[in-house]
């Protein structure tokens, strides 16, 4: 199951790596599948796997001393977490749920550095998913800073339309409230970015979006 899963092999983890050395590293891993909304690893608890997401969502989630939480994005398949562990470190820094149910491969920790250490272009790719992380970071504050809700939600939308595409109708691929956590928004305020956005053309009915107008949708933005 493993060998021959996509999300997995095509992660960014086993870029570059010869079919001996992914072997290895799928002879480190573990299949595990999580109900909707399950708990997969705590903040601040020990730290024993990296994991991939093979299907399904994965939200992960940062906490303050009060107990609230605020999600700090929702993980896709073929998306990895933890993989920071390689370069050092020994308690997770954020915890993860599964989103609406989800499958995770599990690598255990010690041995994915020894075959990192054994294999530098290991090291190279958790370079890059860490980079990649830090620039979706970056991206998320200046979102933040410079966007309202509502042109935060349009251009979610807007990237979720083809090109050529006039009008158009999808599916939003997770519930309102794990949109929401990875827009940065409460579900009150995404609700309220929704209305906002009926003068550009956007309906939303459920988890069906139809945008009538995608040329007004983009000046939204």
């Amino acid at each position: 199951m493993l060998a021959k899963n996509p999300p997995l092999l095509g992660s960014e983890l086993f870029a570059g790596l010869d079919e001996a050395t992914a072997g290895r590293l799928i002879a480190t891993a573990q299949f595990r599948s999580f109900a909707p909304d399950e708990r997969i690893i705590t903040e601040g608890q020990p730290a024993s796997f990296v994991y991939c997401v093979v299907s399904g969502f994965v939200r992960l989630s940062k906490s303050e001393s009060a107990g609230r939480e605020a999600d700090i994005c929702v993980c896709e398949p073929g998306d990895t977490f933890g993989e920071y562990l390689l370069s050092g470190g020994a308690a997770y820094a954020y915890s993860a749920w599964s989103a609406d149910g989800a499958e995770v491969v599990l690598f255990e920790l010690s041995a994915l550095r020894a075959l990192a250490d054994r294999h530098p272009v290991m090291h190279r790719n958790v370079m890059r998913i860490m980079a990649r992380h830090l620039l979706g970071a970056m991206d998320c504050i200046a979102g933040d800073r410079l966007h309202t809700a509502a042109q935060r939600v349009a251009n979610y939308l807007v990237s979720r339309c083809p090109a050529s595409a006039s009008q158009v109708t999808f599916r939003l691929p997770y519930r309102k409230r794990i949109l929401a956590g990875k827009l940065g928004l409460a579900p009150e305020a995404l609700s309220r970015a929704f209305a906002a956005l009926a003068p550009a053309g956007v309906e939303v009915k459920g988890k069906v979006v139809l945008v009538d107008s995608v040329d007004l949708l983009r000046k939204a933005c």
